[in-house]
């Protein structure tokens, strides 16, 4: 019978030598899996960069892109700090623990009366291309500089990461340095990788420097003026009426650098903007082409601007720096694969490493070539060529005109929450209510009402019952129509300044913050929420306006809700238009509080619930009551009021009042947050915002102290400052 502490023994010894393995072989993988890695993500970031702004899918493409983008700049870090202790240039009495061989072709080397140990390359010699290789892996794709818009201004944090992980790079360089000039060292063996690696790795290091400048270079030119990559003038350029694309998207280009919607500060040319808006008011009553194709070419632009280095080839420094850095990049893989490598040996690990430096050094020569040809495959190639000094650029612009006219440049779907199907499918399963009858007043005492609410609130199980739609095309076509009836420059200034004075006094006696979101000092810039389509259909209606926006949103959408109901089978134009408008604000208002922050935040959906249900599912006589609820009864009160109108005649109530709702909603967020979410998709709302810029010339005017002005009213109404982030200002 054996010994029990001699069984035990052996098998701990066993496990610590299991142990030992695994550790070896780690160390021996580490370094290749950071490496392959960092390459994987760039490639990965460089074809899903941009196409986040072409889906909405936020798990796919929004999520992935950012962890990816997050963990190749710490990896990097990680895999720099270890090839700076490559066993390379130790002594000969030394072993290469990395590995499982020792070092091998041992070289005396000379120097005068001196003798400098004994110069050794081992099996990890190739690495010290690497680190020259992960510092360009830093720069980034052309697709994506940065991940959101705040990054823009951190450009110091990321010329801080340029010093020290270049000097990381360098410092590995240096450690690893195995070139010794003596030229009967290689006697014979000119071509030696022993003799080439350090001056490959120098060689490759300039394009490493290069590409993680350019990236710092880009970003720190974001926080000052920013036109474009190419400034043109209209004279400049002349395009023929066959290339429609080119056309559109020098059109985009010049409302770009008029406008500048993207900086909020940015003063503009008045005359040139009252040019602008006169024109293009012009072509949309010719209908000379499609207007919301023209916004999104411009959002294009300006995510090109601010999120990618697509357009960097165009300057002159831009392409001077990419000639350099990918010529070097590929003579540095010339020299590579002719260089003479020691033969196989049983055992050794040197061939793996071989195999992984090409793909890596081929990578980035990839990556190169594909930033080109995405960049000669953007809307900033027809801008660049379009210009009289470029004679040769014909065949692009006709390429351009064949492959590219069509393409999508937005996912075309959005966001749709409807009460109806919230309060005709909403089913609480029995331990809710278990929980709700009995254990509600302990739970909120014990964990706060808040933690109650996003548990087990009808407002958050409401949130579970949006989705997502294509949009209607009647949708445009409706925005289009109020934008150009309201803004038509047939108008008089009479008729001007009595729209205004009514969007005035249509906000009296409304109380708190409701004074900060509806004033009518920012109502002078022409947009109003709701005031414009009462004056014009129904002033009895006024009423409706003196309610909070949040408030007014659920009571229009309620009677939406009803009359779509009621009128289904007529013959109605925009009722399915009407509909999506009106579930896409409604998603707004609950989904999407603190992404579009346009108006206090509705959050008493829980306490309305029974009673807009009701309306629901009854028909509540006029004049009746629900109870002691303000929103149920002014809903009530809206839908009696709205059946006194034949239907065609409700539907163009309707029809107006959501458009001039989601042009208010739209003007109310600021800037960045518009900008901001264009890496995810970006939202209808954001297209409204920038086509109303086009059709009134005082929106730009205004934009640059809206912010101002929405703190002086907030504190004239006796605000706190933190609640100033409910219409799109924030605190620091």
């Amino acid at each position: 019978m054996p010994c029990y502490r001699t069984c035990e023994f052996n098998k701990s010894d066993k496990q610590e030598q299991k142990g030992i393995k695994l550790s070896k072989y780690w160390e021996i993988w580490d370094l290749r899996i950071l490496a392959l890695y960092i390459l994987v993500s760039q490639l990965y970031l460089h074809f899903f960069g941009r196409h986040r702004t072409k889906t909405k899918s936020a798990v796919i493409m929004i999520k992935s892109v950012w962890l990816l983008y997050l963990l190749s700049d710490l990896l990097a870090a990680i895999a720099l700090g270890k090839l700076s202790k490559l066993a390379v240039n130790k002594n000969s009495n030394a072993t290469d623990n990395s590995s499982n061989t020792t070092t091998a072709n041992t070289h005396k080397i000379p120097m005068g009366n001196f003798t400098i140990g004994n110069a050794t390359m081992g099996d990890q010699m190739l690495r010290v291309m690497w680190g020259p290789l992960i510092l360009f892996y830093l720069g980034g794709p052309d697709t994506i500089t940065v991940l959101n818009l705040q990054e823009n201004q951190l450009w110091m944090r990321h010329l801080i990461g340029l010093f020290t992980q270049g000097f990381r790079a360098v410092y590995a360089l240096i450690a690893t340095w195995s070139y010794f000039p003596q030229k009967k060292l290689w006697k014979g063996k000119p071509w030696s990788i022993e003799g080439l690696i350090s001056l490959l790795a120098l060689l490759i290091l300039i394009p490493g420097l290069i590409k993680y400048g350019e990236r710092v270079w880009i970003i720190q030119s974001r926080n000052k003026y920013y036109g474009g990559f190419v400034q043109l003038n209209p004279s400049q350029v002349r395009v023929s009426d066959s290339r429609p694309n080119a056309k559109r998207v020098l059109l985009a280009y010049f409302c770009i650098q008029t406008l500048m919607p993207h900086c909020p500060d940015y003063i503009c040319d008045g005359r040139r903007v009252k040019d602008l808006v006169r024109n293009f008011l012009e072509s949309v009553r010719k209908e000379s082409f499609d207007a919301f194709k023209l916004i999104e070419v411009e959002l294009g632009l300006i995510y090109d601007m601010l999120f990618s280095k697509v357009g960097t080839i165009f300057t002159l420094w831009g392409s001077i720096l990419r000639f350099l850095s990918l010529s070097l990049i590929v003579s540095g893989l010339l020299v590579f694969l002719k260089s003479d490598k020691p033969p196989p040996s049983p055992g050794r690990v040197f061939e793996v490493d071989d195999v992984i430096t090409i793909i890596l050094i081929a990578g980035a020569i990839f990556l190169e070539i594909a930033g080109i040809v995405v960049q000669l495959f953007s809307d900033w190639a027809l801008v660049w060529a379009c210009s009289d000094r470029i004679k040769w650029a014909t065949p692009l612009l006709s390429l351009h005109e064949v492959l590219f006219s069509e393409r999508q440049r937005w996912p075309g779907v959005i966001g749709q929450l409807s009460l109806l199907d919230f309060c005709t499918k909403y089913d609480p399963n029995a331990c809710t209510r278990c929980l709700k009858g009995c254990f509600k007043n302990c739970f909120v005492k014990c964990l706060g009402y808040t933690v109650w609410e996003y548990l087990f609130g009808v407002g958050e199980a409401l949130k579970g019952y949006k989705e997502e739609k294509s949009l209607v095309p009647n949708v445009q076509k409706l925005i289009i129509s109020y934008l150009h009836e309201k803004y038509d420059p047939s108008q008089t200034s009479t008729q001007k300044i009595a729209e205004v004075d009514n969007s005035k006094t249509s906000t009296e006696e409304t109380g708190g913050s409701d004074i900060v979101a509806d004033d009518g000092k920012l109502s002078t810039s022409g947009v109003t929420s709701g005031q414009w389509t009462v004056k014009k259909y129904d002033e009895r209606l006024k009423w409706s306006m003196g309610l909070q926006f949040d408030k007014r949103i659920v009571i229009w959408h309620v009677a939406t809700e009803v009359f779509y109901g009621l009128d289904h089978g007529r013959d109605t134009v925009n009722r399915k238009a009407v509909k999506m408008l009106s579930d896409y604000m409604m998603y707004l208002l609950v989904e999407c509080p603190t992404k579009f922050p346009f108006c206090n935040k509705y959050d008493t959906f829980g306490e309305d619930y029974d009673h807009l249900k009701e309306l629901f599912i009854r028909e509540v006589p006029s004049g009746q009551k629900l109870v002691e609820n303000d929103v149920a009864n002014e809903a009530h009160k809206l839908v009696q009021h709205m059946k006194s109108h034949e239907p065609p005649k409700r539907w163009d109530i309707l029809a107006s009042i959501w458009a001039e709702m989601l042009c208010h909603a739209a003007w109310r967020c600021r800037v960045k947050y518009h900008i901001s979410e264009l890496r995810h998709g970006g939202e209808f709302l954001t297209r409204v915002w920038l086509l109303q810029m086009h059709c009134d010339r005082t929106l730009r005017s205004s934009s640059s102290s809206l912010s101002t002005e929405l703190d002086d009213l907030a504190k004239k109404a006796g605000q706190k400052e933190c609640d100033c982030s409910c219409f799109g200002s924030t605190t620091t």
